[in-house]
């Protein structure tokens, strides 16, 4: 999201990256995109590299040098396809890798698991709360339905993030049973035979699918023999 940031900034005026950083700190747009300082002088050089923005000129205040960068006409195109790009992206993850985690926790202490999961609980409420000082600062009763929906899609997902921890915590012990017959069933249960019985199953279809086609002489029977031929020929 940085360069796309940059670049839309720059296509309003010619700035230096401390102005952008202002930006996003005084907007509030850093919970929104997670973006760092760093990461912006990083992604200036970048851009400057591809030839996207150009230096303009170098002003010094004080002991900084502030570099003064414009957006070129490659810059203005990067700029249009990366909106369409993020235009296309899921909102939210409907998915997280973490919703696998708790079937692995048996081979964590319990006492950290609970500390690290209560560190993140406060964590969650903490951003909650920052979520709630910029919906109270910036939705009013005359606000577009798009800006108090951009505040309370994130606010309702941490809601439910905090419930989810909430309750891996109190249901611990139980799902430290249900991880420990996972492995059981795991150790027990060969997944490859699987693989290979699902294999032989779709060739034996196939199979039969061929040998009807043969039958029926259509005008695909020839094509249908030498199919046949080379499965019966490789079998698994």
């Amino acid at each position: 999201m940085v360069r796309t940031l940059i670049l839309y900034y720059l296509n309003i005026k010619a700035t230096h990256g401390y102005e952008i950083q202002k930006f996003i700190q005084e907007t509030g747009l850093e919970q929104w995109t997670q973006i760092k300082s760093g990461s912006i002088y990083y992604a200036l050089s970048k851009l400057e590299k591809q030839e996207e923005i150009t230096l303009v000129k170098e002003e010094t205040h004080g002991s900084r040098v502030r570099r003064i960068y414009q957006i070129t006409d490659l810059g203005k195109k990067t700029l249009h396809t990366l909106l369409e790009e993020k235009l296309n992206e899921e909102l939210m993850p409907s998915a997280s890798e973490k919703f696998v985690l708790p079937s692995m926790l048996n081979r964590l202490d319990k006492e950290t698991a609970i500390e690290i999961i209560n560190q993140h609980i406060q964590n969650l409420k903490a951003r909650e709360d920052y979520w709630r000082y910029w919906q109270n600062m910036k939705v009013t009763k005359d606000s577009l339905k798009l800006d108090k929906l951009t505040f309370e899609l994130p606010l309702v997902n941490l809601e439910y993030a905090i419930k989810w921890h909430e309750a891996l915590i109190e249901e611990y012990d139980s799902i430290i049973e249900l991880g420990k017959k996972q492995e059981q069933f795991i150790a027990g249960f060969n997944f490859d035979a699987l693989e290979e019985s699902h294999s032989l199953t779709n060739q034996n279809n196939r199979i039969s699918e061929l040998k009807k086609k043969i039958l029926d002489q259509s005008q695909d029977s020839k094509m249908a023999l030498d199919e046949l031929i080379t499965l019966l020929s490789n079998p698994q």
